[in-house]
């Protein structure tokens, strides 16, 4: 999706993110929550639930979800 743009589109996106992020720990860290163990993952690593590529119907035949 980011590939589609140019790069200076991409530096304000993740500008905005980033503002967004900051923003969101501020807010957990004033509530009193404890952000030491916090993890963030970089990004999704199994389709949606309700796919149905060939990918997850494999996976969904063999029974193993870590597949999809």
């Amino acid at each position: 999706m980011l590939k589609l743009r140019s790069p200076s589109q991409q530096e304000q996106i993740l500008a905005l993110a980033m503002r967004q992020i900051e923003k969101m720990l501020k807010e957990m860290q004033t509530s009193g929550k404890d952000l030491s163990r916090l993890k963030l993952k970089k990004f999704q690593k199994t389709h949606h639930i309700d796919c149905k590529c060939k990918l997850c119907e494999n996976a969904k035949t063999k029974n193993d979800l870590r597949l999809r």
